[in-house]
């Protein structure tokens, strides 16, 4: 029975942790509302009882004791919600004793009406209309907490507790039924609530997860649908850049796999970060290198100009970044950069089970082969014709044309001046 799970049968090990801890998280800022809400009722209604009657030992003796119960539960369901274990009980009990609290409340007050009037000049049933309504609040703050089921548990108890009340202040039939009606609705709001923010809370966790193994655009171009997750692809204008470690055989020769490891990882996230900014998405790392395309999968202002100042700002943080190693006694690193412009095709390549987006086509290999050549002509960044053609970035000068293995043409590359 669907409608009656506790948590969906999709949600793996982690999401599921991560509920539980949201769920004590929502159990103690609840906790906090019920704590300032109960003492606020306890102490308006000793003003008013000080008011009406003036020192009233047993009135303040009532609410005091009243409030010394409320703040020690206040206490213990604060400390089980932020101590130990995930607890799926505590949401039961405290919301039992919600309920139990407000039925104490309507009881406390028919006994000190009894002994000094209190009520005199507010009629029963007016006042217990008023607890109602605190029962409705706490219904509908079932919905912060984990679960259908204990919506239906909150909604049962405060159904259960609004008739005691309304049968025992012998309230007019139609308005118990009418105060019943509403405490229905007031447990489909919070399902309502409940859903919501659940369904919004699994959707962002499952894009964050996503986001470590996909490139943002890309999650964002499948969410949109502009990105049809089909096998197949189409013929796009794009630049692309390969970025490459130099001497990296060497780098592993020398260093533990642990050190490596730590250098690619902190490597990767610095040069990710111009990649983002200047509307590239990351294809993939191939080992030490970084494959960047720029228009695809959603075409961009200029991808051949956004290439280049990614390029810019990675060339920017290596320094930054080799600054950090060589203060840490870590090695450091050189790259080179290659970048060409054409056209590729942009689309899913894989099985049914299991896709990769990605460009495929001559510009990928030629980039490839560029970047290749950026150590023979002591450069650090070389970009080919067609891309500083798009570009139109006046402080490109000319290289070198330069003959790429497994091409018969040149190509001439530029690079900064």
């Amino acid at each position: 029975m669907k409608w009656l799970k506790h948590i969906d049968d999709s949600f793996d090990a982690l999401l599921t942790d991560c509920y539980q801890q949201r769920e004590m998280e929502m159990e103690n800022h609840i906790n906090k509302i019920r704590f300032f809400g109960l003492m606020a009722l306890f102490l308006l209604e000793l003003l008013v009882g000080m008011m009406s009657q003036g020192l009233d030992l047993i009135l303040i003796s009532v609410d005091l004791g009243s409030m010394v119960i409320t703040a020690a539960w206040c206490w213990l369901v604060r400390h089980w919600a932020t101590t130990g274990s995930y607890k799926p009980w505590l949401k039961y009990v405290s919301i039992l004793f919600d309920y139990v609290i407000i039925l104490g409340i309507t009881l406390e007050m028919e006994y000190l009406a009894e002994i000094g009037h209190f009520l005199r000049d507010l009629h029963q049933t007016q006042f217990e209309l008023m607890l109602i309504s605190a029962l409705i609040l706490f219904n509908v703050m079932s919905a912060f907490r984990q679960g259908r089921v204990i919506i239906y548990f909150s909604t049962l108890c405060c159904l259960a507790a609004t008739t005691l009340i309304l049968e025992h202040s012998q309230t007019d039939r139609t308005i118990e039924i009418h105060e019943q009606i509403i405490v229905l609705f007031s447990g489909l709001l919070a399902w309502s609530i409940s859903h919501y923010i659940t369904n919004t809370y699994t959707r962002l966790r499952h894009r964050e997860r996503l986001l470590r193994y996909l490139p943002e655009k890309l999650v964002s171009a499948v969410e949109t649908g502009a990105v049809d997750i089909e096998p197949g692809g189409e013929r796009r204008e794009v630049t692309i850049l390969m970025a490459d470690i130099r001497n990296f055989t060497t780098l592993c020769e020398r260093n533990e796999p642990e050190v490596v490891t730590r250098i690619l990882n902190r490597y990767f996230s610095a040069m990710s970060n111009p990649i983002f900014k200047h509307d590239g998405m990351i294809d993939k790392f191939i080992g030490d290198a970084i494959m960047a395309v720029f228009g695809a999968p959603q075409a961009g202002m200029n991808s051949a100009q956004g290439a280049i100042n990614a390029a810019k700002g990675m060339l920017k943080e290596l320094i930054e970044l080799n600054n950090q190693f060589s203060e840490q006694g870590l090695p450091q690193l050189e790259i080179g950069i290659g970048i060409h412009s054409g056209e590729a095709i942009a689309g899913n390549v894989g099985s049914l089970s299991c896709m990769d987006y990605t460009v495929i086509g001559d510009t990928v290999n030629v980039a490839a082969r560029i970047e290749s050549k950026t150590k023979e002509l002591g450069q650090v960044l070389l970009v080919s014709e067609d891309a500083a053609e798009k570009s139109d970035m006046p402080d490109l000068a000319w290289v070198a044309d330069v003959k790429l293995k497994g091409r018969d043409k040149t190509v001439n590359v530029y690079s900064f001046q």
